[in-house]
């Protein structure tokens, strides 16, 4: 067919050409209308379009997406899932397994702890000691000092409100007395810090600070003392205080108890502050003693932080006596207490 359609263009094509040369009036239209209009027509329509629509154009398409679509890939994508999900679950719960087992020894080192309170036994015999109703936290024993002291005091006014703060010189003379009104803190536990000057004619000597509170007749309620070291020049050196807990401790009788018989029965812990007597007085609102004794009790040893002790004391009133008991040590070097503590009872016939 294609070799009969490139013969008979040839054959058009030489025509064209000698009529061309014949005459020049002649048009290409009127040569072309007869015979070779509907040849032409028939071989445009017929030659090009069975051929591209009957070369097997549907089977291309059934062959590519057989190779496309197998199902190897989708094969490919189940190892990838399997080996991600093997390695999750394997490092992930051994680092949370290994903290929780590291807070049980944690956990077991708390009651160790508990041993430290193994003082309970001690306390179950003797309560807890209070700290002094007067203390000096600064300076502690036989601190260097200089002028002024800087000291730091621990106190309950006394029925007066007033809490005292001296200074004395090794021979027993005043350097410094101040009366501290804290009549608003009356009953209550404070803490001052007075500054404490003073002047002295040696290099050193030693010295007693001394604090004390009274009630509304002018007894002693409360006395605490330190002996320092005074200095005119040098360097200040400050140690920690000795007595941290209140020295006499009553038990019976019992603050405002009445006790009758002519006998008093006294019995209580003591913690000397040093090595002189401790000595018992029963002193009236007036001021008189009206009974007395005196005692020793060896310092308390082991675990104990105080000693016990029993004390019958006679006494002797003609009507109910108000009276201040009080327990104190003297100071064996300076003249004057160390320590005092009292409580009151109503004494009775």
């Amino acid at each position: 067919m294609k070799a009969r359609g490139w013969l008979f263009l040839g054959w058009m094509t030489l025509a064209v050409g000698l009529l061309a040369g014949c005459g020049e009036n002649l048009s290409l239209s009127n040569l072309f209308t007869p015979t070779p209009s509907p040849s032409v027509t028939a071989t445009v329509t017929f030659s090009p379009s069975p051929e591209p629509s009957l070369t097997e154009t549907p089977p291309p398409p059934t062959a590519t997406p057989a190779p496309t679509f197998t199902p190897e890939p989708s094969a490919t994508p189940t190892p990838t899932l399997t080996p991600s999900e093997t390695i999750t679950p394997g490092p992930s719960p051994t680092p949370t397994r290994t903290p929780t087992r590291t807070r049980i020894p944690t956990r077991t080192r708390t009651p160790t702890r508990t041993p430290t309170i193994t003082l309970t036994p001690t306390i179950t015999n003797t309560p807890t000691p209070p700290p002094p109703r007067l203390g000096i936290l600064r300076p502690g024993l036989l601190s260097r000092v200089l002028s002024p002291i800087q000291a730091e005091i621990n106190a309950i006014p006394g029925e007066d409100g007033v809490v005292r703060v001296e200074l004395l010189g090794e021979d027993g003379r005043t350097l410094y007395r101040e009366d501290f009104n804290y009549v608003q803190y009356r009953g209550r536990s404070i803490s001052f810090y007075p500054q404490i000057p003073y002047q002295i004619v040696a290099m050193a000597e030693t010295g007693r600070l001394q604090v004390s509170t009274r009630d509304r007749f002018g007894r002693l309620m409360d006395w605490m003392s330190v002996e320092v070291v005074l200095m005119r020049v040098g360097r200040a050196e400050i140690y920690p205080p000795v007595i941290t807990q209140q020295p006499y401790l009553i038990r019976f009788p019992q603050e405002g108890q009445r006790v009758r018989g002519g006998s008093l029965l006294v019995s209580g812990l003591a913690r000397p502050v040093n090595e002189s007597p401790i000595v018992v007085e029963c002193i009236a609102e007036d001021g008189r003693v009206v009974a007395s004794q005196q005692f020793t009790v060896a310092p308390p040893g082991g675990d104990q932080s105080h000693t016990p002790f029993l004390l019958e004391i006679p006494y002797r009133v003609e009507s109910p006596t108000p009276v201040r008991l009080t327990f104190y040590q003297e100071d064996p070097r300076i003249p004057g207490l160390a320590a005092l503590a009292s409580m009151q009872v109503v004494l009775e016939p």
